[in-house]
């Protein structure tokens, strides 16, 4: 009991660090989304890199051409790379392979960090089975941004989704390939929303806006060619047991490919 009391010590400091860093950092990168929470996970674990540490070492791409295009709308370019990176302008390539943030986030730990990929199956009801099986967990998540609610509904619809009407949202503010993370799970009286926290301030409530699971499972499932996933980043130490959690739950573990080369071809 001591263990556990301890351990979810620790996972409610992590997490509690990861906010205080994400705040602190407010902004990625132009198309470090991925570089962006690889940096911060590791930070909250004591691991002091950043944004184009990770980048480097996950092999992120950039596009090239108007900066103003990459980013969020509202938000202001952010392109003051520390390090060289390669460009390529072919459409839809510029970003960071999953499998190339997962790695990065493991190397640069020295090992103390696990980065589970979980590539679905996504519904409603296993986005919110993640959520709860992995709440120990930073929960870096690959998706299309075009099948997300816009980031500010109206308290009205919040909370009659909540108590399970129908309602109307209003509609994505962008459709990119993007990597957030997956905070937490409000729980309404009929259904839930889960907590997503962007790169962006200028979106939803500093930088945080509420999304219905199976929207977060379409944004997941993309449905544009390309594949979105989950990386439960956690501690060495818990990883085989959570492995074996979201096995049982009828996870498929592996990687995805969202569309940007991954350098080391993992699969």
């Amino acid at each position: 009991m001591l263990t556990s009391v301890a351990g979810a010590s620790a996972t409610a400091a992590r997490q509690e660090r990861l906010a205080d860093l994400y705040a602190a950092e407010r902004q990625q990168k132009d198309n470090l989304c991925g570089c962006f929470w690889g940096s911060l996970a590791l930070r909250a674990a004591g691991v002091e890199v950043d944004q184009d540490e990770v980048a480097a070492a996950a092999g992120a791409i950039l596009p090239g051409g108007d900066p103003q295009t990459h980013v969020a709308p509202g938000a202001t370019p952010r392109n003051d790379y520390r390090v060289e990176l390669p460009v390529d302008p072919t459409p839809g390539v510029g970003g960071t392979s999953a499998p190339g943030v997962a790695r990065a986030i493991e190397r640069l730990s020295k090992g103390g960090l696990a980065a589970i990929p979980v590539a679905g199956p996504w519904t409603g009801e296993t986005v919110t089975a993640l959520m709860d099986a992995a709440a120990g967990a930073t929960l870096v998540a690959n998706v299309r941004t075009g099948l997300f609610w816009g980031s500010r509904p109206d308290p009205a619809t919040v909370l009659a989704h909540l108590r399970g009407e129908a309602v109307d949202p209003p509609p994505a503010d962008w459709d990119v390939g993007h990597f957030v993370n997956f905070a937490a799970l409000v729980r309404g009286p009929a259904d839930d929303l889960v907590v997503v926290r962007d790169t962006y301030q200028e979106l939803g409530l500093a930088g945080h806006h509420l999304q219905p699971p199976d929207r977060v499972a379409a944004a997941l499932r993309r449905d544009d060619g390309h594949e979105g996933g989950v990386l439960a980043v956690i501690g060495s130490g818990r990883a085989a047991a959570l492995r074996e959690r979201l096995e049982g739950d009828g996870f498929e573990l592996r990687h995805w490919h969202n569309g940007t080369p991954d350098p080391e071809g993992t699969t």
